[in-house]
């Protein structure tokens, strides 16, 4: 009776060790048999159908509210890929990857998710013909004030001008481009300040390889104000005086990737938007004191009649030219106290009192409607930029 009681407390011994043991062991055991972490991809989800898409992703503002997911490839044992991530469903290269190959992490070890911006060093820059386009830089901006976790609501308010003073009449970004860089880095232990492994996405050496493919949040105004509003959070580049055509072109080809823009180039596209041309505007003048209507409401514009001034087109005093945006003035008309587009001295929002403050200037209004609705006399030659307008034409 003694042996058999001796026999089961022995056993009771040895269990209770395997476990002790097995518990133990069991954080070297997971490492072990976890995937290999191999890069890290930033996911935008955006509308209701749970897609996170490593891309390009273009809401209409207030339309789809969206989410950005950090993502970690890793291997498995048999060099399959295993994604951990928040996101129910993940676009990955134009294709969705099986549920299956999707999980939250669980590892023993600790992670912070660290996020970044991708953006121009300056909102505006003022290029010299002597550095050229190297007068432009792009960085990567810590988002410390985002929290570091796996998912969190997409923001595209740009970092490069927090220590500006603002004169925009917009409080906050609302609209516009931003580019996002993630890091995963894994700790050992909770309270570890300095990480085991640092896991990156696509940061600023990747961004011209992968321009097509970079996680990307555009974020744009209806209509014919998408071109204007798409660029907000880029950087402005200002040519210098008689520039080279070789800076021209760059800064036509980072216009063209969406990476920076010059007033030029956004009049150009605005422009091109309405599939008008520079030389077809039809500039008439207006009155800014409130005796000339409106046309941002259906009702006051017919399809086959004239058209009148509304959000999208361009106003001009000289060679200024802003494009109309916000009808915050007398209600259906167009007044000094209306929001345009600027770019003096940077893209902003501003009123066109701001603008056009000087007495006895010509205020001149060219629509940018479809052809059917414009009956107004024959065109003149837009001065938007005579000196650069194979660049705007």
């Amino acid at each position: 009776m003694a042996d058999s009681s001796n026999r089961v407390f022995l056993i009771s011994i040895i269990f209770v060790g395997l476990v002790a043991l097995a518990i133990f062991m069991q954080p070297t055991l997971q490492e072990q048999w976890a995937p290999e972490p191999e890069v890290a991809w930033v996911a935008i989800e955006c509308g209701d159908d749970g897609v996170a898409e490593v891309g390009h992703v273009e809401p209409v503002l207030g339309e789809e509210e969206c989410r950005l997911h950090a993502v970690l490839e890793a291997r498995d044992r048999d060099d399959e890929p295993v994604y951990y991530t928040q996101a129910k469903r993940l676009s990955l290269n134009g294709e969705e990857v099986d549920s299956d190959r999707l999980r939250p992490w669980r590892s023993g070890r600790w992670v912070k998710i660290r996020w970044f911006t991708l953006e121009g060093n300056r909102p505006y820059v003022r290029l010299s013909a002597e550095t050229g386009i190297q007068g432009f830089s792009m960085e990567e901006f810590l988002r410390s004030d985002w929290p570091l976790a796996w998912s969190i609501p997409a923001e595209i308010d740009a970092a490069n001008d927090n220590h500006l003073t603002h004169d925009s009449k917009l409080d906050r970004q609302l609209f516009g481009t931003q580019r996002f860089h993630v890091r995963v880095e894994i700790y050992r232990l909770e309270d570890d300040l300095i990480p085991m492994r640092v896991v990156r996405s696509w940061g600023i050496k990747d961004l011209k390889e992968h321009i097509d493919a970079f996680p990307t949040l555009r974020v744009v105004l209806p209509g014919r104000l998408a071109p204007v509003s798409r660029v907000f959070g880029l950087t402005q580049l200002e040519p210098p005086p008689e520039p080279e055509r070789q800076l021209l072109e760059q800064i036509e080809e980072l216009s063209r990737q969406g990476i920076a823009f010059s007033a030029q180039s956004l009049l150009r596209d605005q422009i091109q938007y309405a599939e008008r041309t520079l030389d077809d505007l039809r500039w008439q003048t207006v009155d800014l004191s409130g005796a000339t209507a409106r046309g941002d409401s259906a009702e006051r514009v017919a399809e086959d009649g004239p058209p009148a001034p509304q959000a999208g087109d361009l106003v001009r005093v000289g060679d200024r030219v802003v494009i109309l945006y916000d009808d915050q003035g007398l209600p259906g008309l167009l007044d000094y106290d209306d929001w345009c587009f600027d770019f003096v001295q940077g893209i902003a929002v501003r009123s066109l009192r701001e603008v056009f403050s000087g007495e006895g200037a010509t205020v001149e209004w060219a629509s940018l409607a479809p052809r059917s609705q414009l009956n107004a006399p024959s065109s003149q030659r837009s001065p938007i930029d005579n000196s650069s307008s194979s660049q705007t034409g």
